[in-house]
């Protein structure tokens, strides 16, 4: 099969990481966004001790995560205009600045009368974070070339799942130490990302488009527009969506499944999530080598059908070692498929407008995240776990079988190129 002239010139994997480390800009992006992700981890799990510590109510703990996704679903579209409008490197400075400094208010945090200021920080820095991610994710066609965005957008994939091994570890012995020091050790992480873009060197990209001053939402209707127009990546989106609905139903039964199943305690859960983390970092080193032998819709395709498979498997294994295997195999497909239609977002817009598409791929994917919590939740009571996790596996699988076809249009849509539309839209970076 051909492969695809808009992820050019393939690299051999190691030579594709090996000149990614040595992107400067791309490098201190992606150093910057693991110490961040790594903090991350260090205030949920101060965070949940906090709370914990404070209060017995489940409503305690259901309140963060409203506060946390509330936001991103209601504000996500407005984050991706004021991506477009701003200057991105200065956008992304800004937004770590000011979660460095609304993490510290946690702090204040003494008993359960208090807990609303908590809840109030996880607010902000989710508002502040809908603003963040489609800057960076619309930038990253800017710092590296074509033949390695398929690569760049795996390892960026890949830092998250770094930090949810590394950060934890950071954050027990945080906490274990002084309970604020894990606090303290998120807000240095923002503030060290903030450093790291100030210091990297972002190309200037002619403005492709007539620059006009809009209100915020007649931009946001431009970008929802050239959604709805452009029919490759109306498709690109919907299998992002229907492949996160497969993924988001397992994180929330995998604890409970594996204790009824197995008896596995904490502990082995644990592991587990380093198994998924481990297989997440070989899938953002794997997939520069498989471009090379593949299409980017069988990429995604294969990956997504492999990872249903496994989703089913892990429903049924027979012991621990069964489930560690299945468990890196999904971190791996999860990983590789999420790399890959990134790119082809990226691809598929241009600079004026691309916020605007990285802030919709975001917003579908929270939403179908919780919507997949939500439903996985119910149906585990009703139905059984298991049935739940056959009917992840399946859902996943037909995504894939859609990939490989339908992306077909989409990589022949970017490589293409077209005259784009006239998109009235501000300047970027």
């Amino acid at each position: 099969m051909d492969k695809e002239p808009v992820f050019s010139r393939p690299l051999e994997q190691r030579q594709a990481v090996r000149e990614l480390l040595h992107n400067r800009d791309f490098t201190l992006l992606w150093i910057g966004q693991l110490l961040s992700q790594i903090g991350d981890q260090c205030l949920l799990i101060a965070a949940i001790t906090l709370i914990s510590n404070l209060s017995n109510s489940p409503l305690a703990m259901l309140i963060p995560a409203i506060s946390i996704a509330l936001p991103q679903i209601i504000f996500g579209l407005v984050g991706g205009v004021i991506a477009d409008r701003w200057n991105r490197k200065w956008l992304m400075i800004a937004s770590d600045v000011l979660r460095g400094i609304i993490v510290l208010a946690i702090l204040l945090v003494n008993s359960v009368e208090q807990l609303w200021i908590l809840y109030l920080a996880a607010a902000g820095l989710a508002m502040v974070g809908v603003c963040f991610y489609p800057a960076r994710n619309a930038s990253i066609p800017n710092l590296v070339p074509p033949g390695l965005l398929l690569a760049a957008n795996g390892l960026i994939q890949g830092s998250y799942i770094v930090a949810l091994i590394v950060g934890p570890i950071i954050a027990g012995a945080a906490v274990e130490l002084w309970a604020p020091l894990a606090i303290l050790v998120d807000s240095v992480t923002f503030f060290a990302s903030a450093i790291a873009i100030g210091v990297m060197r972002f190309p200037k990209t002619a403005s492709e488009q007539p620059v006009k001053k809009n209100g915020v939402w007649e931009d946001m209707k431009i970008g929802l527009d050239f959604i709805r127009q452009n029919q490759a990546l109306k498709q690109t989106l919907v299998i992002t969506a229907v492949a996160t609905l497969g993924f988001g139903a397992i994180v929330l039964l995998a604890i409970p499944h594996l204790k009824a199943q197995l008896g596995a305690t904490g502990m082995e859960y644990g592991i587990a999530m380093s198994t998924l983390g481990l297989g997440s970092v070989m899938g953002g080193l794997t997939v520069s080598r498989l471009s090379q032998r593949l299409s980017t819709s069988t990429i995604v395709g294969g990956m997504l059908i492999l990872a249903g498979t496994a989703i089913v498997a892990f429903a049924f294994a027979p012991n621990y070692a069964a489930v560690l295997v299945n468990v890196a195999v999904i971190g791996l497909c999860l990983v590789v498929a999420r790399g890959a239609l990134d790119a082809i977002t990226q691809a598929l817009s241009p600079n004026a407008v691309r916020g605007r598409v990285q802030s919709a791929v975001n917003l579908i994917v929270v939403a179908a995240t919780a919507m997949a919590e939500g439903i996985s939740a119910l149906l585990g009571s009703l139905i059984g776990v298991q049935v739940v996790f056959v009917a992840a596996g399946i859902v996943t699988a037909l995504a894939g079988v859609a990939a490989a076809f339908v992306l077909r249009g989409a990589v022949q849509a970017v490589n293409r190129k077209p005259a784009v539309r006239k998109i009235t839209s501000h300047q970027s970076v």
